[in-house]
């Protein structure tokens, strides 16, 4: 039996892990973050129009992510109890899970106009996002199998080599945002579509990265990964659905809540809902910190619950969780003092409702700053369940704390009591305080639990 790990030892552990996931994480949503500042070069109508369709796309794209973050654990558990061949069929069925709702998910995408118009949007938002929305649709398939490889090859703890793919994936997105929406290199200037084809692309080549990358690796290589790819197995699909659904009901519930007070944003105009985009990605940018700290922390766990060491699990888990408060305070400073040249990045200045929507996404961003703690410490609870696969409960617990707290506040504060946009994002941080509360003590209840029984009780 190996001897227990001191703290200093685990915060390194932690690190060592974090640090490349962190780039990895900061890198993806510096795609997301280049089509938002470019819809906002194009014009507002532009930014309004992605913003919305954004915010249709997103609930496919957050199960997804959900569904195909229960390979690491799964991986990690199989890898730290030395089955390979386990770990093999994860793969294989994480894949499998990918494409089968990514071609499910290209259905909505498609008729994106008239579920933007059902959800009384403005019909020259809708119409405008129409065509941006199917060629996103086309290249979700990828990028749900593009999510599934890379959780597959951090859970042999080499993260670094999906973080560089994904840096080359954000240049290459950069460069074909400019080619397909403002038409460089003599090609039609699509702009608002150009920018969900680049996109799409972009993601379609990564995974081949990804693919040549595992195929000639000598330790993942040598397991076959991709081998007896069309064999189904229920099994492990049903152990992959036991997990990941939950998780990607957890992200739901969470992302839901931004999106579907976005979406209500759309009734106080055009320059409240641009403003609600730019305050959103500039959160969603500063919680990739403490999101990869999160996706470390699961993978950790994960190793430590296959090899049957709950020590280790807790002192991994405490770990994580000092790191996120203080790395989520000084990103709390941070954005505080720059909130207004965060939002200067995205917009310009010479556009017509620059003002109004300065007005209101300064004020935004400074309850964004607040919520950085507690949106932090959601995320590392969530994570360090996770990593023993324990997802229902949160899952529960983040619908009712986002839904029935946060969005139900935000509502009454925004209408009712006229607070306008600012409520809405109140209402957020609200519900974002009860999930922390209550999330956190259920991490003290398995903890205890672990305490008195000394094992695991996998799924």
């Amino acid at each position: 039996m190996s001897p227990a790990k001191s703290l200093s030892s685990h915060l390194w552990a932690t690190l060592a892990l974090s640090f490349p996931l962190m780039i990895g994480q900061i890198a993806l949503i510096s795609i997301w973050t280049a089509d938002i500042i470019m819809m906002g070069w194009i014009n507002t109508d532009a930014l309004a129009a992605g913003t919305q369709a954004n915010r249709m796309y997103q609930p496919l794209y957050f199960i997804a992510i959900g569904l195909t973050l229960a390979v690491s654990p799964l991986t990690s558990q199989a890898l730290g109890g030395k089955k390979q061949r386990i770990a093999r069929q994860v793969l294989r069925m994480g894949i499998w899970m990918a494409i089968l709702y990514g071609l499910f998910t290209i259905i909505p995408m498609w008729h994106g106009e008239a579920i933007l118009l059902w959800l009384r949007q403005d019909p020259a938002i809708a119409e405008h996002a129409a065509l941006y929305l199917r060629l996103m649709g086309v290249g979700m398939p990828f990028t749900f199998v593009f999510f599934v490889l890379r959780n597959y090859i951090s859970a042999y703890q080499k993260p670094i080599p999906p973080v560089i793919i994904t840096c080359i994936g954000v240049v290459l997105n950069i460069i074909l945002n400019q080619a397909f929406a403002m038409g460089w290199f003599g090609l039609p200037a699509m702009e608002l579509a150009g920018i969900g084809l680049a996109t799409a692309t972009t993601f379609i080549l990564m995974v081949f990265m990804l693919i040549i990358y595992m195929v000639t690796n000598k330790q993942i290589g040598r397991t076959r990964p991709f081998g007896r790819l069309l064999r189904f197995n229920p099994m492990v699909m049903k152990r992959l659905l036991i997990v990941g659904f939950p998780i990607g009901l957890t992200l739901l519930a969470e992302t839901g809540m931004f999106i579907v007070g976005g979406i209500y944003m759309g009734i106080f105009g055009i320059a409240a809902v641009a403003a609600s985009g730019i305050s959103n990605q500039i959160g969603a940018v500063a919680y990739m910190i403490p999101l990869a700290i999160s996706l470390a922390t699961t993978i950790r766990i994960g190793h430590a619950a296959g090899a049957n060491q709950p020590n280790e699990a807790i002192r991994a888990g405490i770990m994580s969780v000092l790191l996120v408060t203080s790395i989520t305070l000084v990103l709390t400073v941070i954005i505080y003092l720059f909130r207004a040249e965060l939002v200067q990045l995205f917009l310009n200045p010479d556009d017509a409702l620059y003002d109004a929507v300065m007005t209101y996404a300064v004020a935004m961003i400074i309850i964004v700053a607040i919520f950085q703690l507690f949106d932090g410490l959601q995320s590392v609870f969530i994570a360090a369940l996770r990593g023993i696969s324990d997802t229902r409960m949160p899952a529960l617990i983040s619908i009712f704390c986002y839904w029935g707290i946060g969005l139900t506040s935000g509502y009454i504060l925004a209408t009712p009591l006229d607070y306008g946009p600012i409520g809405i994002w109140i209402g957020i941080t609200i519900g974002l305080i009860a999930a922390t509360c209550i999330l956190g003590w259920r991490c003290w209840q398995t903890r205890n639990r672990l305490k008195h029984s000394g094992h695991f009780h996998l799924i």
